[in-house]
């Protein structure tokens, strides 16, 4: 089950509940957007917003708070 986090969100601006993907769905657009961003990157250090009071979805990397210009939201699912 993947854990949850408080972490700065950058789209909320505040600190919200962050949590680690949790499918291979989700796992599978960190792996692009991380390669396009290092090469190679462990898709356990990307954390999605699930703030309580909004939809927000953002995709931050443990160490920074926007590693996307623009910030990506994780797509829902289909």
């Amino acid at each position: 089950m993947p854990r949850e986090m408080t972490y700065r969100c950058y789209t909320c601006g505040t600190y919200e509940p962050h949590r680690q993907p949790r499918d291979d769905r989700e796992r599978n657009v960190i792996r692009k957007l991380a390669k396009k961003r290092k090469g190679n990157a462990f898709v356990d250090d990307y954390w999605i917003c699930v703030s309580r009071d909004r939809d927000c979805r953002n995709i931050r990397y443990a160490y920074d708070d926007n590693p996307f210009d623009p910030p990506v939201k994780m797509p829902e699912p289909e």
